[in-house]
């Protein structure tokens, strides 16, 4: 007992460490944990086992965050000698010879330039010979058909093994115009033909006439014809002068995109007349095509040692050789680009796997676990800036505004956050991944390298990081300013204005709304994106289903009521288009139904919260016009849905409510979605559409001026020109009502009773907005409909 209490002296004085009992014994004789230790476990107190594993636990813990701490210093490393594309190609431009030079010549390089020759420029062979001036033209115009010349099934010297000329009848191709600089001065196309057709007529074997056909051909962008024209002449031409229609069948063979084929033929012309400038030129930008740079370069050298002036084959030269260079840098900053995103996912593994530890450590409810820290992101330093204000965002609240609500930010939040932005530089980095790869002539990474690396992590084995906002919500103002738009002004709208709306627009039509929980701060695009294992580029696995929603509780009839849902029944296409945009902005060029499988899958692996998953799927079954099942996703998202964001799923409970009629139950929905959030410009918008159906123009005015201090361009500009129109028209009714003695009027006063002598009926009461002209000195209303004796004095309200 004496060394006990010596050696706990020892180790708090001498080395200063205190002493700590987790289990004792108890007066009873049981073994308990004590509630003042640090490795208290609220859940399974009394297992040894999982306890003594809490060791196990801190030593994988501790390695996973040195791991990630190298990786991260990795990570920083690379991005240090990252360079854009950009940078890379304007710096080689500016240094490099090759590159200079191009810009010196100024030459665009096409692979496919149509190169021809009509042999008019050959010795032996005279302008006379083509005879086309001196033959006669018809008064019908006609097309060269060298089919009819002579048959012509098979012969050695056109190829018939080559695969485009097996495949000649399907042959397709852009019409040639360059081409059209052969064709005599003054002289139109479909004259030309008719010469050529002529010419044919009278010498059906004529090389000259077959070749001019072939070209006429090409220049119409006809394939069949042109080659068929030129195999003839292949035949019928001498042997001193093949090379010329083998030059136009190359030609044809590249533009139909049988570019090895071409090779071959154009190898086989050069081998006829090897001094032919022109046949080098062409196997050139044909092997430029195909990728093989060296021979490419080689033909080019040849075409100018043939002739030293053509000065397109000496830019073409340069040219490639500079590309050749941009592509070696690009192809080592894409290899560049490919260990980083490696270097990030494996990263991101590692985040999940801290993730999964931190869900058993809070499921076990540990008192502490001094060891398990937030991990940082990636690139902290750089996003500092955008989290420093991370820690609470505040809106005033309740009908009187009189309640401050704030949303303080936890260290699991801030996790979130950074998560998000982790995977937001991986989005960045595989963008531009792909984009260099594209801008590569050849990729040097096959495609099963890169579909390996574009993987994610599975996000889907923690459930609850994106439960919550992990951005600031769109509209935090604590109150909505005066703005300094037109329609703030005393007397607006002016006259002017009125008269050039007129006729007006049926402003009571329905216009869909909706209130994303991107508001909220929810980054929706992940959920159906890199959460679930995909990517905006990569399509999901088929089938495709769509995200139809089940729930366990009936409809809660203060929002939903039958009468809604009967309205509902039987219609299968009622589509509110206008809402597409929402959905199809989270995955880029998508379809709607890829889009609906993408959100059944986030449901399916508890990604995110479920009633924002619930909310992508109503909004799917409104924009594809099934508004019943669109009532069943939006009752889940009741279910679930927190207090401060219930305004979310009952703005879309408003809009099909209005959709069918059913006004008063859309302005009881509109009306708790106010209280909630009375910022939001698509709940002020529906708010003001629905008190003008009411008739109750300054609350509508007063809503819809609320929307555009907000959002000066809601609905697309549509706000505003409801806002002129419905302005317009109550300017209108007090003119006409002011002179008229109606004895029914609709009185709107402070919350308080009616006077005696007021008899009411309709006896809805509406709460609204009553504001002066000049939309000053608004305030809480409510609004009765009156009967009144003409001969009473009204009181002052």
């Amino acid at each position: 007992m004496q060394f006990s209490i010596l050696l706990m002296v020892f180790f708090e004085n001498i080395i200063n460490v205190p002493g700590s009992s987790h289990w004792v014994v108890t007066d009873d004789g049981l073994i308990r944990s004590m509630g003042i230790s640090k490795f208290q476990r609220n859940r399974e107190s009394y297992d040894l086992i999982t306890f003594l594993d809490q060791a196990n636990k801190q030593d994988s813990v501790n390695e996973l965050l040195r791991t990630m701490k190298e990786r991260k210093a990795m990570i920083h490393k690379l991005f240090r000698g990252l360079h854009s594309a950009s940078e890379v190609e304007n710096g080689l431009h500016k240094t490099d010879h090759d590159c200079k030079m191009t810009e010196k010549y100024d030459v665009d390089l096409d692979m496919h330039q149509s190169i021809v020759m009509d042999g008019g420029f050959r010795d032996g062979i005279k302008s006379e010979d083509f005879g086309l001036e001196e033959m006669p033209m018809d008064r019908k115009t006609m097309d060269p058909n060298c089919t009819e010349t002579f048959p012509l099934n098979f012969h050695m010297l056109t190829f018939e093994h080559l695969q485009g000329m097996r495949d000649r009848r399907e042959l397709t191709q852009k019409p040639e115009k360059s081409l059209m600089k052969y064709i005599p001065p003054f002289m139109e196309l479909e004259d030309l033909g008719s010469k050529i057709a002529h010419g044919l007529k009278q010498n059906k074997t004529s090389w000259l006439h077959l070749n001019l056909a072939s070209i006429y051909w090409r220049i119409k962008g006809d394939a069949y014809n042109a080659i068929e024209c030129a195999r003839r002449a292949v035949v019928k031409a001498p042997r001193l002068y093949r090379d010329i229609p083998l030059l136009s069948v190359g030609g044809i063979l590249h533009a139909t995109n049988y570019s090895t084929d071409a090779v071959t033929v154009l190898n086989t012309a050069i081998d006829y007349k090897p001094t032919e400038s022109l046949h080098h030129l062409a196997l050139a930008n044909v092997y430029a095509h195909l990728g093989e740079y060296n021979k490419s370069i080689e033909c080019y050298d040849n075409a100018l040692k043939l002739n030293p002036r053509l000065d397109v084959a000496r830019g073409a030269k340069h040219q490639i050789r500079c590309n050749l260079k941009l592509e070696n840098l690009l192809s080592a900053l894409h290899q560049q680009l490919l260990d980083i995103l490696a270097e990030l996912r494996a990263y991101h593994s590692e985040q999940t796997e801290l993730l999964s530890f931190q869900e058993k450590i809070l499921w076990e409810d540990l008192k502490q676990m001094p060891f398990l820290t937030t991990p940082e992101g990636i690139l902290d330093d750089e996003f500092d800036s955008l989290l420093s204000t991370r820690g609470q965002s505040c809106m005033q609240r309740g009908e009187d505004q009189s309640i401050l609500s704030c949303d303080v930010v936890s260290e699991r939040q801030v996790f979130a956050q950074k998560l998000q932005m982790d995977l937001q530089v991986l989005k960045n980095f595989e963008n531009r991944a792909k984009e260099i790869r594209e801008r590569m002539t050849k990729s040097k990474t096959s495609e099963d390298i890169y579909e390996h690396l574009i993987q994610l992590p599975d996000y889907s084995k923690v459930s609850s990081v994106f439960m919550d906002p992990t951005d600031r919500p769109k509209y935090h103002n604590l109150e909505i300013k005066r703005s300094v738009h037109e329609f703030e002004q005393t007397n607006w709208p002016k006259n002017s204005l009125c008269e050039n709306m007129m006729p007006f627009i049926d402003v009571k039509q329905y216009i869909p709304v909706y209130l994303p929980p991107e508001n909220k701060g929810f980054v929706t695009y992940l959920f159906v994106n890199e959460l679930i294992g995909m990517n905006s580029v990569k399509e999901h696995p088929l089938p495709w289903y769509p995200p139809i929603c089940k729930g366990s509780k009936p409809f809660n009839s203060k929002y939903i009521p039958a009468e809604l849902i009967k309205a509902t029944m039987g219609y299968n296409n009622l589509p509110d288009s206008s809402l597409a945009p929402h959905l199809t902005a989270l995955v880029e060029n998508s379809e709607l139904s890829e889009i609906g499988q993408r959100i059944l899958s986030a449901t399916n692996s508890k990604v995110a919260a479920p009633w924002v998953l619930s909310m992508l799927a109503s909004l799917y079954w409104r924009i594809v016009g099934k508004p019943r099942n669109a009532l069943d996703c939006l009752q889940l998202a009741l279910d679930t849905v927190p207090d401060k964001f219930k305004d979310v799923p009952l703005v879309s409970v408003a809009s099909i409510s209005h959709k069918f009629s059913l006004i008063d139950n859309a302005l009881s929905a509109t009306q708790e979605a106010y209280k909630t959030n009375p910022v939001e410009p698509m709940t002020n918008f529906m708010y003001g559409t629905l008190l003008h159906l009411k008739g109750n123009y300054s609350g509508a005015i007063y809503h819809l001026k609320q929307t555009l201090r907000v959002e000066p361009d809601a609905m697309d500009g549509r706000a505003l020109t409801i806002l002129q129109t419905i302005a317009c028209q109550q300017r209108l009714i007090q003119i006409k009502t002011g002179s008229k003695n109606d004895d029914t009027a609709t009185w709107c006063i402070g919350i308080t009773d009616l006077p005696d002598k007021f008899e009411t009926h309709h006896t809805r009461l509406d709460e609204s907005i009553l504001c002066d002209n000049d939309g000053r000195n608004c305030k809480h209303v409510q609004c009765f409909a009156v009967q009144i004796d003409p001969d009473t004095l009204l009181p002052d309200v």
